[in-house]
């Protein structure tokens, strides 16, 4: 990988980081407001449920009958329950934006975690780039750029070449002046006569005109 893509890795992967870690401090802030709302609307329930004892207080004291008591009493109570449901409705949202939240927080440690990794590859490259061309690809260090062929062959000139073996001149003069000896023929070679070949087919016919 070159350092120009892992630097362009790095950008893009900081650039989705930022708009993960924007979302999840607007995650954070939801959450907040559903943590009021539930606190708000439970308040709110005890409130009108407090209402109750007043009204039978108030009973006793003969300001109204008990028919209007009645349905006072039952629109309270049905006003504390709509309160309670609303509360848990904000509690259910809490706990969603929770999981949200966490989702976030996990995301953006991944990211954190990629561009770290990311960012080391990059030094580790120009490292690579600015040190000088190894003499032979058993010196290159593993997850380096890879030679080019000029840098091979650069490597291949480098290694020595191991010299001839010297012969002394007397001796090639001798070997090359040497005469051949004639081919030594045995008497079982002699002894043995050459194949007569026979011709196959009829002879010819003799004229006698």
């Amino acid at each position: 990988m070159s350092v120009l893509k892992a630097e362009l890795k790095q950008l893009v992967t900081t650039e989705v980081g930022v708009r993960v870690e924007d979302a999840l401090e607007e995650a954070k802030r939801g959450l907040a407001i559903f943590e009021g709302r539930q606190i708000a609307m439970m308040d709110g329930a005890k409130s009108v449920e407090a209402l109750i004892g007043v009204v039978d207080e108030e009973l006793k004291s003969e300001k109204f009958d008990l028919e209007a008591a009645a349905h006072i009493k039952r629109y309270l109570t049905r006003s504390s329950t709509a309160l309670q449901n609303l509360a848990q409705q904000a509690a259910n949202l809490r706990m969603a934006q929770s999981g949200k939240i966490q989702g976030f927080e996990q995301t953006v440690a991944l990211l954190k975690n990629m561009v770290d990794a990311e960012r080391t590859k990059v030094e580790a490259l120009r490292e690579a780039e600015a040190a000088p061309p190894p003499q032979s690809p058993a010196e290159r260090v593993l997850g380096a750029r890879p030679m080019s062929i000029k840098e091979m062959r650069l490597a291949e000139d480098a290694v020595p070449v191991p010299p001839a073996p010297a012969t002394a001149p007397e001796v090639v003069q001798a070997v090359v002046s040497m005469p051949m000896p004639p081919p030594v023929v045995t008497p079982a070679e002699e002894a043995v006569p050459l194949p007569v070949v026979r011709k196959r087919g009829r002879p010819k016919r003799v004229s006698n005109a």
